[in-house]
C-alpha cells in the first residue's frame, strides 16, 4: 500500500470514529399523548419546549389535551404531568444535561399539542428557540403568558376567544414575533415586552370591550396594526426610538385616531421604548 493510500485509510477511519459518539449521541423517538375531557371545569396549563418546531391548536375531538412528539431521547425527554385534584396539566419537553439537541439545529425535533376549546383555561407558554405556530383561536383562554426566545414565532387569534380573558402578556427576546387578530382575545389588558427583534402586533378582530395595552421595547421594531373603527389613544415614552403615527393627531402628551371620541370600542396603548421604531397601520 502507498503512503497516499495509507493516510486516505487513517484519515477514513478517523472519520468514521469520530462519527460513532454523535451517531450514539442520538437516539430518534416519536411519541403521542392523550386525556379526555373528565368534567374539568377550569384548568391551568404549563407548556414548555426549547427548541425545534412547536405547534398549538384547538382540539378538534373530546379531548382535554392531544400531543404528538418527535424527539432526540439522548438529549431530552417529553413532560406530560396531569393534577386533576389541582387543575394542572404540564406538557412539553425537558432537556437532559443542559443540552439543547442535535434535532434542534437541524429543524428535526418538533411537537404538536393541541388543547380543549370548551374547558377555560390559564395558558403559560415557554418556547425557546426554532419556529412556533400558535393557533389561540376559539380556545377558551382566561389568562395567557406567552414567552419567547430566539425564534420564529406566529401567534393567531383566528376566532373569538370564548371567554373574556384578563391579561395577556407577550414576551420576546431575540425574536421575530407576529401576533394577528389580538381583538377576538377579548383581553381587558395586553402587554407586550420585547428585547431585540422585529414584532408585529395586529388589533384586528371582533372587539367587544375596552382595552389597555403596553409596550416595552428595548433595541428593536414595532409595527403596529390598528383597525379604522377602533379609538386608539397612544402615550409614549420613548429615548431614541422613533415613532412613526401615520394620520393620527396629536393632543397633549398623547396621539388620537381620528373620530376616537365616537368609536363604540377604544384602546389605550402606553409606550415605553430604548432604541429602534415604532410604526403604526391602519387596517379596515
Amino acid at each position: 500500500m502507498s503512503e497516499r493510500s495509507r493516510r486516505a485509510a487513517g484519515a477514513a477511519a478517523l472519520l468514521a470514529a469520530l462519527a460513532l459518539p454523535l451517531a450514539a449521541q442520538q437516539s430518534w423517538r416519536t411519541m403521542t399523548s392523550a386525556r379526555q375531557v373528565a368534567g374539568e371545569r377550569r384548568i391551568a396549563v404549563d407548556v414548555q419546549y426549547g427548541a425545534g418546531r412547536l405547534r398549538v391548536e384547538p382540539e378538534r375531538g373530546n379531548l382535554l389535551y392531544r400531543m404528538e412528539m418527535r424527539y432526540d431521547e439522548s438529549a431530552a425527554q417529553p413532560v406530560t404531568s396531569y393534577d386533576r385534584a389541582a387543575g394542572r396539566l404540564r406538557l412539553g419537553l425537558d432537556n437532559r444535561k443542559g443540552r439543547r439537541g442535535q434535532e434542534n439545529r437541524r429543524g428535526e425535533g418538533r411537537a404538536t399539542i393541541a388543547l380543549a376549546p370548551a374547558v377555560p383555561m390559564a395558558l403559560n407558554l415557554s418556547f425557546g428557540a426554532g419556529d412556533a405556530e400558535v393557533k389561540l383561536g376559539g380556545l377558551a383562554l382566561e389568562s395567557l403568558t406567552l414567552s419567547t426566545g430566539a425564534s420564529e414565532t406566529r401567534v393567531s387569534f383566528d376566532q373569538p376567544n370564548r371567554t373574556q380573558a384578563r391579561a395577556l402578556k407577550l414576551e420576546a427576546g431575540a425574536a421575530n414575533l407576529v401576533v394577528t387578530r389580538l381583538g377576538n382575545a377579548r383581553a381587558q389588558r395586553i402587554d407586550f415586552e420585547g428585547g431585540v427583534g422585529e414584532t408585529t402586533l395586529d388589533f384586528g378582530g371582533a372587539w367587544t370591550r375596552d382595552a389597555q395595552a403596553t409596550v416595552n421595547m428595548g433595541l428593536g421594531a414595532v409595527t403596529l396594526r390598528l383597525p379604522r373603527a377602533l379609538g386608539v389613544r397612544i402615550r409614549k415614552d420613548s429615548f431614541l426610538a422613533s415613532f412613526d403615527s401615520n394620520g393620527m393627531v396629536k393632543r397633549g402628551d398623547a396621539w388620537y385616531s381620528r373620530g376616537y371620541e365616537r368609536a363604540a370600542r377604544k384602546l389605550d396603548i402606553q409606550i415605553d421604548a430604548a432604541i429602534g421604531s415604532i410604526d403604526v397601520e391602519w387596517i379596515d
